[in-house]
């Protein structure tokens, strides 16, 4: 997490010379000049010293956190810094049903507002309320640094006179704009996109890219309607925003659907979100989204084109995918020329081959389909028999063509080499550079980068030993990794973003998760059986990776919270007690409610003994409750219950009463 500037002084530094400072010693002096020119507007050396300071600490400490609190410093563009709380996406529907089935679960009106097909960008302004840092949405954990650029959009605020606050919503071009371009730009989006990475910031001025907020941190509210009407006297642009009834949803959608062609930015749906805060607190989030605003998404624009030729796209994991290549088309502002077609079910069930006229659609706008065959292809789609990568056979499993021995085959295997160095966050190893390193035999598997050498990379076609350096220096960085994003990049199926953030949280440590038994997985709030499975078959198949690269670099455990130590006679309902957390829990996760009762001198065993003394089990589809089955844990509860053990089984209700209430 980023530091903000603090209100009152830091320490004075050392008077030292900068290659006779500690790197603390050097952070002091950082944090100190930072302080004296952005808070005070009363810098006491000038700004050459200030930067020889800032790349001394830089050079020696290149990740330390005194260099997030700095504000305009030109090197920490495209600097990736955690958000203070992720940015989620939305949850998404396409019918009226789903939309009306979510505004069951909550009172009050719902506000309506476009949904931007533009950047979510995050605001921070500091105590005075000015302006001190803007960073993508990134993986939604983490973002990039774009505040040079960010202070030529004109719609976004220097200055609000307070703070500290940070302002989250959506920078776009309008279509206005976009028109009167000159060169090749592909949609708005991505103009958008490449307007907020220039290396001259001043640049992005010409682009004249506009700002729309949509929320707000770090003031209170009642209604998200009162926000819409402090953000407006502040004059903040927001976002489009309507009161609706709940049983007005679809009509304003419809209404949306209709001004589509005469709004003046693109937008691939319309945004419901409950308008009470109370309600944004009780409901909660998941890893993924929160679950008081919903995307209603449009549908997407189609149209007929010729579809020239199928292409056999390759997966890491050996899949081999029908890739439809079309006639160039416009849809939804973007030229298509590629559409998917997913596995054997779909194309057959399309009867889709070369020479056919088809139906293309962008759904919810962004992703390209085939939807349907007007006119069928002069002969059928043939199924290849061997690997257009490795030449080697093919097999079917179910509706999936795979190669037959991907752990031979050079997409399969770059495959797996990209998602690694995407997900380890190593940059620089696109597939050029990673298919001459797998051809020359220097790289075979993830753990061989970290045994790369600079000769080794200097021995490749078009490396220069600025490039090379630069890569070895991402590897370096890389050999000491959060667990989350180490299970992330072993490609393991059904361990994404979310499900390794989970387990991480739940476990904090890789041997906990390599121990972990099948049922403690399962139990993971959203996870399950089926995800479990997947999850410790493909933790099992990479094993000897994994132990590769444990020699190689460091995976840091999860912090957990600190268990208070309390006296024994404490009236505290949780202090010394032990509860275990089963099935899916409504106003919380899993691991906030783990906290809760840590922090009051409580424990939390990962399975159900004798010597338990609540089992917690969540209110949402709850047996309880009356809905739902008893999950594996309350099974044994009940039977150890039955056989005389003083365990109680309660609600989650009953849990967030003995707690005093959420907070």
């Amino acid at each position: 997490m980023a530091e903000t500037p603090p209100t009152t002084p830091p320490p004075e530094p050392v008077d030292k010379p900068l290659e006779a400072m500690t790197v603390d010693e050097l952070a002091t002096a950082l944090r100190y000049h930072n302080y004296r020119y952005f808070e005070l507007a009363a810098p006491v050396i000038d700004d050459y010293a200030f930067d020889r300071l800032t790349r001394r600490l830089r050079d020696v400490a290149p990740s330390h956190p005194a260099l997030d609190a700095l504000v305009g410093d030109a090197t920490a563009q495209g600097q990736k810094v955690a958000h203070d709380s992720p940015m989620l996406s939305l949850d998404k529907a396409y019918d009226a049903e789903t939309v009306h089935k979510w505004a069951d679960h909550f009172e009050g009106g719902v506000v309506m507002s476009p949904k931007i097909d533009g950047v979510a960008a995050s605001l921070r302004y500091d105590a005075r309320g000015r302006l001190l840092m803007a960073l993508t949405r990134g993986d939604g954990k983490r973002g990039e640094v774009f505040t040079d650029n960010a202070r030529f959009i004109d719609d976004i605020p220097k200055d609000l006179g307070e703070g500290p606050l940070e302002i989250r919503g959506e920078i776009y071009m309008k279509l206005s704009v976009f028109a009167g371009l000159a060169g090749d730009f592909s949609n708005p989006r991505n103009t958008t996109a490449g307007a907020i990475k220039q290396k001259d910031p001043k640049k992005t001025a010409g682009y004249r890219l506009s700002f729309f907020a949509y929320s707000v941190r770090g003031r209170e509210f009642e209604t998200l309607m009162d926000w819409v009407a402090w953000a407006k006297a502040k004059g903040v642009a927001v976002v489009d925003s309507e009161l609706v009834e709940r049983d007005e949803v679809q009509a304003g959608y419809d209404r949306w659907v209709a001004a589509r062609a005469r709004t003046d930015y693109e937008m691939d749906g319309v945004v419901f979100t409950a308008n009470r805060t109370s309600e944004h607190v009780r409901l909660g989030e998941t890893a993924h989204h929160p679950r008081y605003a919903i995307a209603y998404k449009f549908q997407g624009e189609s149209g007929e084109t010729t579809l020239e030729q199928i292409e056999w796209s390759v997966s890491r994991s050996g899949a081999i995918t029908p890739v439809a290549i079309v006639t160039p088309i416009s849809l939804s502002g973007a030229m298509v020329s590629r559409c998917s077609m997913h596995n054997l079910a779909i194309l057959a069930g399309l009867g889709a081959s070369a020479g056919a006229r088809v139906v293309a659609m962008r759904r919810g706008g962004v992703i390209p389909h085939i939807e349907a065959v007007v006119t069928p292809g002069p002969a059928a789609a043939v199924i290849p028999t061997s690997c257009p990568s490795c030449g080697g056979p093919t097999t079917v499993d179910g509706d999936v063509l795979f190669c037959a021995a991907p752990q031979n085959c050079t997409a399969a295997r770059i495959g797996t080499l990209e998602h690694f160095v995407k997900a380890a966050e190593i940059d620089g190893f696109g597939p050029k550079i990673l298919d001459q390193l797998l051809s020359l035999k220097l790289v075979t598997s993830p753990p061989d980068l970290f045994d790369l050498t600079l000769p080794q990379l200097l021995s490749l076609e078009r490396m220069g030993t600025k490039l090379a350096r630069k890569l070895l220096d991402g590897v370096a960085a890389a050999r000491t990794m959060p667990l989350d994003r180490f299970l992330k990049s072993l490609g393991v199926d059904d361990l994404g973003n979310v499900a390794s953030t989970k387990l991480a949280e739940t476990f904090n440590s890789l041997d906990a998760v390599l121990e972990a038994r099948h049922e403690a997985i399962a139990e993971v709030y959203g996870l399950g059986e089926l995800t479990a499975t997947s999850i410790m078959g493909g933790l099992e198949e990479r094993a000897e990776m994994i132990g590769l690269l444990r020699d190689r670099i460091t995976v840091t455990d999860v912090a957990t919270p600190e268990v208070v130590e309390v006296d024994p006679a404490s009236d505290d309902p949780l202090a010394g007690r032990s509860f275990v957390f089963t099935g899916k829990m409504a106003s919380m996760d899993r691991k906030t409610a783990q906290g809760h009762v840590k922090r009051r001198g409580g424990k939390t065993p990962s399975g159900v003994s004798g010597e338990l003394d609540y089992l917690v089990v969540g209110d949402d589809g709850s047996p309880l409750l009356g809905d739902g089955a008893m999950s594996s844990k309350h099974k044994k509860a009940d039977k150890l219950v039955a056989g005389g053990a003083e365990l109680k089984i309660i609600t989650e209700t009953a849990f967030i009463a003995m707690v005093g209430g959420l907070q």
